[in-house]
């Protein structure tokens, strides 16, 4: 190309914003605009005579070359996007549109910078699958992983947890914590100092930088998302704030929608007044005992429990001292077993225990004989003593049944037996 073009064509070009790039057919430089430097970085002089590989991004010199001999063959290519390495080490996102010269033997290239469009669009892009993995995805676990992953590719995270508290009670529960244990150096007073300014700090934390966004439920629960980052300059900015408010806002979302599953499904299985399971589950819990029982042909006892005198202790002190009893019943008769057993209110004051994996019935009337010895201890209501005593009939498999159903009848008309026995007893 020779100088008087250039000199009539650089007069114009480098008024442009965007950048003018001319290269021969080995891709080195012959000419940028002025404003190549605003793009790259780099003062045209310090181009001239380079190749633009050299500045090229490493992840997308495949794709550039494959568009280098495509501009060779078909003499343009219209908006094509790579990236390349500023002066300051930063990444500018470009769209090129180029074209090939045979009469100058050169090719002809113009870059606009779209690094802002790009991380708006990497913005919306995550904003959407932030949304879309909290309201999507089961468990708080997984639902923290992938949010974590999005956040990633905005901010250099070293470690990221939250923590919550329920209403009213100052111990702080941690919810999700990645390795480096962020959680376990915020104090308590640092925690609900956040928590009350209800926005985004930013400060060192035991030589920590860290970020701290509160969350925000619609009961009287407190939350705290926390991020300790890579970069102690960093500052935050104003798209870096609005990306954890919404994130922040996605997870109590996702927190209290599970939390409310699992209170429904607490209500489903397990019994109000005592919180031990109810028969639903029992039905389940049983159901694998007889199963695996009859893979390994091994033992399990079903105990069933009636407390003796409750209806007159229910009747005479009332409806309060009658739960209270109930209660604690299931308390005593709960730490008489092991983690394995499972014990269940079947109604009224009738219990019912599951001893899995029980060598023979001498070890089940054990069990049921510190049960009995553990309920007619006196119980204390306000200022009385109440003194109660229980019935109990066990039940083996398989010598009483191999069906659930034979089992619990077998183990109830046992406790009646008990019963006519004078109560008090183990039949």
């Amino acid at each position: 190309m020779d100088k008087p073009l250039l000199d009539s064509f650089s007069e114009y070009v480098d008024l442009l914003l965007d950048a003018i790039c001319a290269v021969d057919e080995d891709s080195k430089i012959i000419y940028v605009s002025n404003g190549s430097h605003r793009v790259f970085g780099y003062p045209p002089e310090e181009l001239i005579g380079k190749r633009m590989l050299e500045f090229l991004h490493p992840e997308d010199h495949d794709k550039t070359q494959q568009s280098i001999n495509t501009v060779m063959q078909d003499k343009h290519v219209l908006d094509f996007e790579n990236r390349y390495i500023r002066k300051d080490g930063q990444v500018v996102h470009l769209l090129w549109s180029t074209s090939w010269s045979d009469t100058h033997k050169m090719r002809l290239g113009v870059a606009r910078d779209i690094t802002r469009i790009k991380a708006a669009e990497a913005m919306q892009n995550s904003l959407i699958a932030i949304s879309d993995t909290a309201h999507r995805t089961n468990g708080i676990k997984q639902i923290c992983q992938q949010i974590l992953f999005h956040l990633d590719a905005h901010l250099a995270i070293a470690t990221f947890g939250i923590a919550v508290s329920a209403p009213h009670d100052e111990r702080w529960q941690t919810v999700f914590e990645s390795v480096g244990g962020c959680m376990t150096i915020l104090k308590k007073e640092l925690l609900f100092r956040i928590v009350g300014d209800d926005d985004i700090a930013l400060e060192m934390v035991d030589g920590k930088l860290m970020l701290m966004v509160p969350l925000i439920f619609e009961d009287e629960s407190e939350g705290i998302m926390a991020l300790a980052l890579m970069d102690e300059d960093y500052s935050l900015n104003e798209n870096d704030r609005a990306l954890l408010t919404f994130t922040a806002l996605q997870f109590a979302t996702a927190i209290e929608r599970h939390q409310r599953f699992d209170r429904l499904q607490h209500l489903a299985l397990y019994d109000a007044l005592t919180g031990l399971p109810n028969r639903e589950l029992f039905q389940d819990r049983v159901q694998r005992s007889l199963l695996r029982a009859k893979r390994e042909q091994s033992h399990f006892a079903l105990m069933y429990l009636d407390l003796d005198k409750f209806k007159a202790a229910n009747d005479t002190f009332g409806h309060a001292a009658g739960d209270h009893l109930l209660k604690e019943s299931a308390q005593r008769i709960t730490s008489c077993v092991r983690e394995t057993d499972t014990v269940v209110r079947f109604g009224g004051d009738e219990f019912v225990v599951l001893l899995d994996s029980i060598e023979s019935r001498q070890d089940a009337f054990n069990v049921a004989e510190k049960i009995r010895l553990e309920l007619c201890e006196p119980y204390q209501w306000q200022e009385h003593l109440i003194d109660l005593s229980v019935s109990i009939g066990i039940s083996m498999f398989p010598e009483q049944g191999e069906q659930i159903t034979q089992l619990i009848a077998a183990a109830d008309e046992a406790m009646y037996k008990a019963k006519k026995r004078g109560k008090n007893c183990i039949f």
